[in-house]
């Protein structure tokens, strides 16, 4: 004989183990222990280690530019070694001013200054970020998995239709004048098998208007009641409740033991039953419709369960309600006996669980309607259209979940057919109750669950338990995305550990807030959305300032190549290696963080290929386009000033040791004018100050062109006040440099020089300018062409 083992989830009768018996005793068959039980399987999944983060990535992409830059310059050093003493130390001085600029001393502060920022920001929309890292990785985000109840719909549960009398009611229709004795006995029940208490607190507050403790279904039972019963405090101290089971998923209801008195004062008791409709049905016998009690056979329980599931398919939370008065002798008995505890006082009473709870009378349903939130079609179209798969996982029935589904926009009503964008992600919107899959092995659930994700754009997972939460949150991964997990509660802690941003909800469990990334101060998702396009933001806004930073390294990198191989005397000295990369690059560049977004950014999928800070395109619009156009302002700039002076271009050739050799006294330009050690080194400094000028005016350029990647500048705006600023800024440093005397570095003399820089740097700044607006047009005019997928980073 075999015998076949039965899943937990599909048995009715097994308990878990951090759970406690409040009332009466009962026998068990321990199953599963340790690490095998439920617990056991949270706390093993908890302790996973968690998928690298975006920000780890960057950082150790840095660490490789670093060691990079470091082995290219070691070889620099060995090429460019000398054996005599005075070239020695020029060539040292040259290597470290290249070192110096090579070397990303802005990144970190811009990384940094980013995410303090966002994380700023995000803290004034009520996202507590509990993890700076985190905040980058958001924007990347290709697939979001949250539950639905209270994140996409209100929580504030109303009651909606009433079945009694065989009839059902709508509660905008109801006329309490004509409220027949069923009506009242049911809203009676309801009140009083309720847990729903008043807030203590609230003595001389309207009954309207006072705060209510307890589950979401029992307060909009008890807020319903309102009207009908006048004093519910009243009621319930006239029934005294003497036992009580509070609702469990094992059981799936809630039933109450109540004293009363009769008219001769002497005691009864009543039993209360508040379930789901399947559950409930199974213990009633008869139905009272009217004055006449019905015999409940099996056609009217099919017909009551087929409403009860009409109304779950249209997204109802919907109970049954059944009475019983105790009549027996010991049944009654096991209610008169108080169970006195060790420090002698009265417990609770005993051998409940041994009272007979079948042969009851049903009494009707109440159905409860939990509205979606105003702006959550809005927070779902915006995730859509953001390239961001939706995965919403439930606990609820497959029925219940598909209704609340389409009361959020997430999947078409039957009757609709579009051939927009919306109307066809939601054609391919699916609903799967995971109970089907529970007795399959982990690798076909895998499995199906990938194919499932392949196949539709969003998803509805239904009857979902741990292990499969966590199972759904690998696949996506397993395929490549980035993935973000919603939770609150303990049983979502072990998919919050295993998400690259696990994001805890309002009021949620202590353990899901400690595995938790960002806690949002409401629980909708909405504020979800806002947060992911604020990290989105940043993410491009700190891109646009590394790109700004970057600028700068070609000209260093081609100066010192032009001093090694060309071998002309054309040196930025490591003072004004400084000034470039702190007061010229850093400086402005932190301006570029609070730029406003582009009117595209949430209408972009997500760069996961690019999924780095320094990608290639980066480097190629950074260091080539715009690179070499200030590389060669540079140039122009120095081989006209030397022109000036005396030296045409091929004179400088071959002295770029012997320029700085204080021995050397012969040295004559093209006038055949000898130059002594002094005045070399006066003409060396002016021509130096005159390069730092130029590339503050260039940069000074490519700030106000950075300010957009693709859009058109006129139309994005001047809103950044501290651009603006950093614009003046570098006007205002191209002006004061001349005027800084440092013997080594800087200085001009007179006027003159200055007159010579405006008048030849206007037709550099216009050409850089020309050609990046011409790229961007070009970007706008033919997406998804060539030059898009070269350079815009």
């Amino acid at each position: 004989m075999s015998y076949r083992t039965v899943s937990k989830w599909r048995s009715g009768n097994v308990g878990f183990g951090c759970s406690h018996a409040t009332q009466g005793y009962g026998l068990g068959v321990a199953i599963a222990c340790g690490d095998a039980s439920e617990v056991g399987v949270l706390a093993r999944l908890s302790m996973e280690p968690r998928p690298p983060s975006r920000v780890g990535k960057h950082l150790k992409q840095v660490t490789y530019y670093a060691v990079l830059v470091g082995i290219y310059l070691f070889f620099v050093l060995l090429c460019t070694v000398s054996v005599d003493k005075q070239s020695m130390i020029i060539t040292h001085q040259v290597n470290t001013s290249l070192a110096i600029a090579l070397m990303p001393i802005f990144l970190p502060c811009l990384l940094y200054l980013g995410l303090v920022r966002t994380k700023s920001i995000l803290q004034q929309k009520q996202c507590h970020v509990r993890n700076l890292e985190a905040v980058s990785t958001l924007g990347l985000s290709t697939v979001i998995c949250t539950d639905m109840s209270g994140t996409m719909t209100m929580q504030q549960l109303r009651v909606s239709e009433i079945f009694v009398d065989a009839d059902l009611l709508r509660v905008e229709s109801l006329n309490q004048a004509e409220m027949g004795p069923r009506f009242i006995e049911l809203i009676r029940s309801s009140v009083l098998c309720n847990d729903a208490i008043f807030c203590p607190g609230s003595i001389r507050v309207p009954r309207e208007k006072k705060t209510i403790y307890g589950s979401d279904y029992d307060r909009a039972l008890l807020k319903f009641s309102l009207p009908f019963i006048p004093n519910i405090n009243e009621l319930r101290s006239d029934h005294e409740k003497v036992a009580n089971m509070s609702y469990s998923s094992i059981d799936r209801v809630h039933v109450t033991v109540h004293k009363i008195r009769n008219e001769n004062d002497r005691p009864r008791h009543i039993l209360l039953m508040k379930g789901y409709a399947d559950v409930v049905l199974r213990h009633c016998t008869t139905y009272s419709v009217g004055d006449e009690e019905l015999l409940l056979d099996e056609p009217l329980k099919q017909t009551i369960g087929d409403l009860a599931n009409r109304l779950m398919e249209a997204g109802r939370h919907v109970r049954a309600f059944a009475y019983k008065e105790i009549l027996s002798e010991v049944e009654r008995r096991r209610f008169s006996q108080v169970n006195v505890g060790r420090d002698r006082t009265p417990g609770r009473y005993r051998d409940f669980l041994a009272v007979n709870t079948f042969a009851l009378r049903f009494l009707g349903l109440i159905a409860a309607y939990d509205p979606p939130r105003p702006n959550i079609a809005n927070a779902v179209s915006k995730c859509r259209s953001a390239g961001i798969k939706l995965v919403l996982v439930t606990h609820a029935k497959a029925v219940f979940a598909r209704a609340l589904a389409m009361s959020v926009g997430i999947i078409a009503p039957p009757s609709e057919s579009d051939d927009s964008s919306t109307k066809r992600h939601q054609a391919s919107a699916a609903v799967v109750s995971m109970d089907e899959f529970v007795e399959q092995e982990m690798h076909h659930q895998r499995w199906k669950v990938e194919q499932l994700l392949l196949a539709h754009a969003d998803l509805v997972f239904a009857r979902v338990s741990v292990e499969q939460h966590i199972v759904i949150v690998e696949a996506c991964q397993r395929l490549g995305a980035v993935v973000t997990v919603m939770g609150f509660s303990v049983l979502d802690t072990p998919a919050l550990r295993r998400a690259h941003v696990a994001v805890a909800q309002d009021a949620c469990t202590l353990t899901s807030e400690a595995s938790a990334d960002i806690r949002l101060q409401e629980r909708t998702f909405s504020k979800l959305m806002a947060a992911v396009e604020v990290s989105r933001l940043m993410f491009e806004n700190t891109k646009k300032a590394i790109a700004y930073c970057l600028a700068t390294n070609t000209t260093l990198f081609l100066v010192h190549l032009a001093f090694f191989l060309l071998k002309i005397p054309i040196r930025i000295f490591v003072m004004q290696v400084f000034i470039i990369a702190v007061f010229v690059n850093l400086l402005p560049g932190l301006s570029l963080l609070y730029e406003s977004a582009e009117e595209k950014l949430m209408k972009q999928k997500p760069k996961i290929i690019d999924d780095f800070l320094l990608n290639r395109r980066m480097f190629f619009v950074s260091c080539i386009l715009v690179g070499v156009i200030e590389a060669a302002a540079v140039f122009v700039m120095y081989f006209l000033f030397m022109a000036r002076n005396g030296f045409q271009p091929r004179t400088l050739v071959g002295l770029n040791f012997k320029w700085y050799d204080e021995s050397v006294t012969d040295i004559t330009d093209s006038y055949g004018q000898e130059w002594s050690p002094e005045s070399r080194q006066r003409l060396d400094c002016q021509v130096s100050t005159l390069s730092l000028m130029t590339l503050a005016a260039m940069q000074c350029t490519n700030l106000m062109l950075t300010r957009t990647g693709r859009a058109n500048l006129l139309s994005h705006g001047f809103s950044n006040v501290y651009v603006n600023l950093a614009i003046v800024y570098l006007i205002f440093l191209c002006v004061l440099l001349p005027h800084v005397d440092s013997p080594h570095c800087l200085r001009l003399i007179g006027g003159v020089e200055l007159v010579f820089f405006w008048w030849y740097i206007w037709p550099l700044v216009t050409l850089l300018a020309f050609l990046e607006t011409a790229r961007r047009y070009l970007l706008r005019r033919f997406p998804g062409s060539w030059l898009e997928l070269e350079t815009f980073y």
